[in-house]
């Protein structure tokens, strides 16, 4: 570290390390499983479903996804004035989806529902794929402690 309190000292952090991007394919494979519609059947309905989530946002709804959130449009603006008259369309330098996920508050935490219920750690360099792609690793894991809002 070059400033601050850490000056001069090596410092650490953690973050989620990502095993690979699940298609949409994949995502019908998986659900298809599940259910009596092929992985053709289910790809045309999540098809269809992000065309009117789209077409929707479009249109100005907030769209709700059960169990995952909410998405929204939201400007992101070059700057603010100070006159009503002077609120404009010229303000806004571009157009972004957003997202809220959802969540629950339990013991006075708020825990997202698109957080898994155990996470495991590992250290940088030591990221393996599963053996059996569940997503499950040796490491650390995290969420087990009745105590945690994870587990």
């Amino acid at each position: 570290m070059n400033f601050g309190t850490y000056k001069g000292k090596t410092i650490y952090t953690v973050r989620p390390v990502s095993y690979g991007l699940l298609t949409t394919e994949e995502a019908a494979r998986q659900i298809s499983t599940e259910c009596t519609a092929t992985p053709a059947d289910v790809k045309a309905v999540l098809d269809r479903y992000a065309y009117y989530v789209k077409e929707n946002l479009r249109k100005g709804y907030d769209i709700e996804l059960l169990g995952f959130g909410t998405l929204t449009l939201r400007f992101l603006i070059a700057h603010s004035v100070t006159a009503i008259e002077q609120a404009n369309a010229k303000m806004v330098k571009c157009l972004m989806p957003a997202f809220r996920p959802s969540y629950n508050i339990y013991n006075g935490t708020r825990v997202y529902d698109l957080i898994p219920e155990k996470v495991s750690l590992v250290k940088l360099g030591d990221e393996q794929l599963p053996a059996d792609n569940t997503g499950e690793d040796a490491g650390e894991d995290i969420g087990e402690d009745s105590e945690n809002p994870l587990g």
